[in-house]
């Protein structure tokens, strides 16, 4: 009646028999599911033969080729819509194009271009920034900028797309997104859609 109360400590020992069960038990299972594996020999099911093509493969443009035909494209519409753009990709401000109108308003835009067609990626910065600028920060997409580019335009992504969070704080805004709120511009037609 006098001696120290053990109650806790029988508890806690019980706890831990009780835990050392449970592992036990799982590590039984898993041996269990080990010895069903076997190591049968592959079946034979026929080979295939790949010669290359007759047709001389397409020349893949670099990842900086494709960045210099969006810069390019953006650069481009900007100056035919009577802005004054100013290239300041290099200056990791969250925006790749700082462009200003005759009334002196800006245009922050972010360029994004893909070979072919296909998701874009924001970074955090980016996506911070679109945030920021809202109405003034334009999210401009290149399509197919190996071929024929295509200019999709989108004013106020953080608010007018609804992207996928990545992986690194990334953002991605579908091809979907891109023609559903982009404003297209073709260069040969030389107007919006």
């Amino acid at each position: 009646d006098r001696g120290e109360n053990v109650d806790l400590v029988i508890r806690n020992k019980e706890e831990q028999k009780d835990s050392y069960h449970d592992a036990h038990n799982e590590l039984k299972r898993v041996i269990a599911q080990e010895q069903i594996l076997r190591m049968n020999s592959p079946n034979y099911l026929g080979a295939i033969r790949v010669l290359p093509s007759a047709v001389e493969p397409a020349i893949i443009p670099s990842t900086n080729e494709i960045e210099r035909i969006g810069m390019e494209t953006t650069m481009r519409y900007e100056r035919e819509q009577g802005r004054t753009p100013e290239d300041v990709a290099a200056e990791n401000l969250g925006f790749d194009v700082r462009s200003t109108d005759s009334a002196g308003a800006k245009r922050y835009i972010e360029v994004k271009a893909r070979s072919e067609s296909g998701a874009v990626t924001l970074t955090q910065n980016e996506w911070f920034k679109a945030k920021q600028f809202r109405s003034d920060y334009y999210l401009y997409v290149v399509l197919n900028a190996a071929t024929q580019p295509e200019l999709q335009i989108i004013q106020n992504p953080a608010e007018q797309t609804h992207p996928e969070q990545k992986l690194e704080a990334r953002y991605q805004i579908s091809l979907g997104e891109i023609r559903e709120k982009g404003v297209a511009y073709s260069r040969e037609r030389g107007s919006s859609s």
